[in-house]
């Protein structure tokens, strides 16, 4: 045997010996070892040490979902994508919180109002958008006409003048147009449906809850559920309003006078060069006038003049919506669900038509329905609503 091999043996057999005696116990006093748990030497009567505790490994029992735990768990998620500006995630958890809140105080409770009103803020900045201003071209200012001492006329752009039509921010608000917002949130609906999926909950017909719940969920519950969450109208996005589709959410459109540029239009006199010209002068003057001056008259020499078509606003009121931008869903009249399924009626279920309703057959439960007497609507899957095909 090598003299390494040696070494590692005799260590091995020192770290044995350490252990051994380590578990011994001896008096402190006297040296003489003692029985395990006693209190005093048996040899000299000393006081001995008490053992250090043992340590008892605490087992942590899991926490059984409820309703209540799901709902703040996803209200928690909500504010977390809310933060990161992920509106339409924040938007599908807060969602998902409403309806399994649903569970356990209703939807007339303070906790439903607070998730209403969090759902409502996400819609409110979703379907805002902004868009540059037709007159100031997006720069907030607005032009300052000088007349010099020539008699001609100045254009200055300063920065203490604001633009009259968007007073500055050199944009104006504008609605989102419901396709715009349908496809977004089908974007982000596959990355909802992907984070749920990894937290290991269980999907029922679109609502996400706890897999441990999800198996005891009964089908007037499960309808319940169903029925809360609902089905958001195609038209206008499920926001009960829906842009004009003239005016793309806006209020206007742009002047109709194709030579109109932030509300001037170039003169007709001079053609927009801002020459001198006789008709300009006569037109000023009167027939007898025979000196046309240094710049056109009509313009004074800037080569164009106030739009006639829009006053000089760049931009007309649509008509469609009568300058509102936003109109009513004519399809949801303004409730921001699909319409009623027309199968069952807004109930999400229909007769088990094995049972006919009865939940038995011959005194045995259905097998059909599990003796609930009903099964989800085939048309809507227990939704109540009709989606727009």
């Amino acid at each position: 045997m090598s003299k390494k091999t040696w070494r590692v043996a005799l260590m091995v057999l020192l770290c044995a010996v350490f252990t051994v005696v380590a578990a011994v116990l001896t008096c402190p006093k006297c040296g003489y070892e003692q029985v395990e748990g006693a209190d005093k030497c048996s040899h000299c009567n000393a006081a001995l040490p008490k053992p250090p505790p043992k340590v008892v490994q605490e087992v942590i029992k899991p926490v059984k979902p409820t309703w209540a735990l799901a709902t703040d768990e996803d209200w928690r998620k909500s504010s977390e994508a809310a933060t990161q500006k992920k509106l339409w995630l924040a938007w599908f958890y807060a969602r998902n919180a409403y309806t399994l809140n649903m569970m356990t105080e209703g939807t007339n409770s303070a906790r439903a109002v607070k998730l209403i009103a969090l759902q409502q803020g996400y819609e409110k900045l979703l379907r805002s958008a902004t868009v540059t201003c037709p007159r100031c071209k997006g720069t907030g200012r607005a032009d300052i006409r000088i007349k010099m001492s020539s008699g001609r006329e100045q254009v200055i752009r300063s920065d203490a003048s604001k633009c009259k039509l968007c007073e500055g921010p050199g944009a104006l608000p504008v609605f989102v147009r419901a396709d715009v917002l349908n496809h977004s949130r089908a974007q982000v609906k596959r990355d909802y449906d992907a984070l749920q999926k990894d937290r290991g909950w269980d999907s029922l017909s679109g609502v996400w809850l706890p897999a441990d719940l999800a198996r005891e969920v009964t089908l007037k519950e499960r309808l319940e559920l169903m029925r809360t969450l609902g089905s958001p109208c195609v038209d206008c996005a499920g926001m009960g309003a829906a842009a004009c589709t003239k005016c793309d959410g806006a209020g206007w459109i742009k002047c109709s006078n194709m030579t109109c540029e932030s509300g001037t239009m170039p003169c007709s006199d001079c053609n927009g060069t801002g020459k001198p010209n006789k008709k300009a002068s006569t037109a000023t003057y009167g027939s007898g006038y025979t000196s046309i001056g240094s710049f056109c008259q009509t313009c004074n020499g800037t080569g164009r003049i106030t739009c006639k078509t829009c006053k000089s606003a760049a931009s007309l009121p649509c008509q469609a919506c009568g300058n509102k931008a936003i109109t009513v869903c004519k399809t949801c009249t303004g409730n921001g669900q699909n319409p009623v399924c027309s199968r069952c009626k807004g109930d999400g279920a229909m007769p088990c038509n094995r049972c006919r309703g009865a939940g038995k057959i011959r005194e045995v439960a259905c097998t059909e329905c599990g003796g609930q007497g009903q099964i989800l609507c085939a048309g809507c899957k227990g939704v109540g609503r009709a989606a727009k095909r």
